[in-house]
């Protein structure tokens, strides 16, 4: 590990490169980020208004099947008083369910009495099987206490009814889920006569609000005016089950704000959790039912492209900084590749390597004139060197001649201080000899034989011939001393 951090250390390319690529990757990591993120704004917003746009319109569309059943019940309630007879009334009912296709039934049903000769119960309805219609005339079917007739009746006016499970004598063979519109009608005198009643099946009205799908895995659900659930993606929970009851207790707090503000009658948007995924709902009401519609769409469909559009570019941007540290690497490299020859070149010159020169450089640039410069110093550094190494080697023979001569001095001086010793010691002999007969002839030259004092002057005069000798030899000795000088 530390060598290839030391070996990054030493590559000056290598360094710059880095700092380029981190500093345009922070540049990139900004720019990118300011970018994405007003991105993300502009797909939520883009998400939510296309949500809203469709749940709007899903609204206009029920809003629009329930004018339509509204207006052609309430044309009938005025109708049926001036039809007070069963084929008529029959022919109503089956004309409304031929008429309007999201009708699953029509029915109308009069007060005991308004027609004496049918019994004190009288209902007449038509009823949509596959793609035929049945019509039946019933007599026996006691339906005063039923929501569809007892609601408007008790109110005095029109009225949708919460979705409720009824199952048609003679027809359903088990109870069917419905939602209906019924009014009541009167006679000219005010009296109550009968009620007019619309069922419109709930399984289309789950059907046109799930098919609001503005992305692949939302949802759809429809709140009664107690809070349950009216349309659901789960049947289990219809009816059964409300929203406050099914919140998870992570997100508890926003589903029952947002029950609340459903049941208000309000519209917007919430984020919140579903199933423990983050999920956006666009809600808004059913206002002439007390119904409220929302949309349920996970995070993760709201951001599918932007989120793969940001691996995207991120996988972009990683390719494109990998090739641009290699581009920066090598541009680094040609670009210092003269400073890194210099720096290996100070280094053999540290090392006494003199004689090598580096190439000439055609660049131009600063580099360039720089290597150029060094070459030019290291020729007259060379020369300087050169200079310097004969000067020492002159110095250096100089310095030896004079050793040799100061050798051969010193030489020369303990041969001349042996010489004059050995002198002193020739001289000092003969003149011994002189000086001791000297001093007996001095002091007994007449008690001295002839003989013997010719004896004695005989040694004294050759003690003086050598001391002569050694006289001459010294200046013939001090003659050569002088010419060798």
């Amino acid at each position: 590990m530390k060598r290839p951090l030391r070996y990054i250390q030493q590559r000056l390319s290598i360094r710059l490169g880095i700092v380029i690529v981190l500093i345009i990757t922070v540049a990139f990591m900004l720019l990118f980020g300011y970018l994405f993120n007003r991105g993300k704004r502009y797909i939520q917003h883009a998400a939510i208004d296309r949500a809203t746009q469709l749940l709007d319109n899903t609204t206009e569309r029920i809003n629009g099947i329930m004018d339509e059943t509204e207006l052609a019940t309430n044309y009938m309630a005025q109708a049926s008083p001036q039809l007070m007879y069963p084929d008529s009334l029959l022919a109503l009912t089956r004309r409304m369910v031929e008429q309007n296709t999201v009708m699953q039934g029509f029915t109308i049903a009069l007060e005991p009495d308004v027609l004496p000769q049918q019994g004190e119960r009288f209902t007449v309805y038509s009823y949509r099987v596959a793609d035929s219609i049945v019509s039946i005339v019933k007599n026996d079917y006691d339906y005063f206490d039923d929501p569809w007739y007892e609601t408007p009746v008790k109110k005095g006016a029109s009225c949708w009814l919460d979705p409720y499970q009824y199952a048609v004598p003679g027809i359903d063979a088990a109870p069917v889920w419905y939602f209906s519109f019924t009014t009541p009608f009167y006679s000219s005198d005010g009296r109550l006569v009968g009620v007019s009643c619309a069922d419109l099946s709930l399984q289309w009205l789950s059907e046109a609000v799930s098919d609001v799908k503005p992305f692949p895995h939302s949802s759809a659900i429809m709140l009664g005016r107690d809070g349950r659930y009216i349309v659901h993606p789960d049947t289990s929970k219809l009816i059964r089950e409300n929203i406050f009851s099914d919140a998870a207790p992570e997100s508890h707090s926003d589903i029952e704000a947002l029950g609340r503000d459903m049941l208000a009658g309000n519209s917007g948007m919430v984020e919140t959790t579903v199933d423990g995924h983050d999920a956006f709902i666009f809600y808004c009401p059913l206002e002439r039912t007390g119904w409220s519609i929302a949309i349920v769409c996970p995070e993760s469909d709201v951001f599918v492209r932007y989120n793969r559009l940001v691996v995207a570019v991120w996988v972009i941007i990683a390719v494109g900084l990998m090739l641009l540290m290699l581009f920066c690497y090598q541009t680094v490299r040609r670009a210092v590749q003269p400073l890194s020859l210099l720096d290996e070149q100070v280094k053999r010159i540290a090392d006494g390597h003199f004689e090598e020169l580096l190439p000439e450089s055609p660049r131009r640039d600063s580099v360039g004139r720089l290597t150029n410069s060094f070459i030019r110093m290291q020729q007259s550094l060379e020369k300087s060197v050169a200079d310097i190494r004969r000067v020492n080697a002159e110095q250096q023979q100089q310095n030896n001649k004079l050793a040799s001569a100061y050798q051969l001095k010193v030489e020369t001086n303990q041969r001349k201080a042996a010489f004059i010793q050995d002198m002193y010691h020739k001289i000092r002999t003969p003149l011994n000899i002189i000086s001791g007969f000297t001093q007996v002839l001095a002091a007994n030259q007449d008690a001295l034989p002839a003989d013997e004092v010719d004896d004695i002057t005989s040694r004294m005069k050759e003690s003086a011939d050598d001391i002569a000798r050694l006289a001459h030899e010294l200046d013939e000795a001090a003659r050569m001393n002088n010419a060798a000088k």
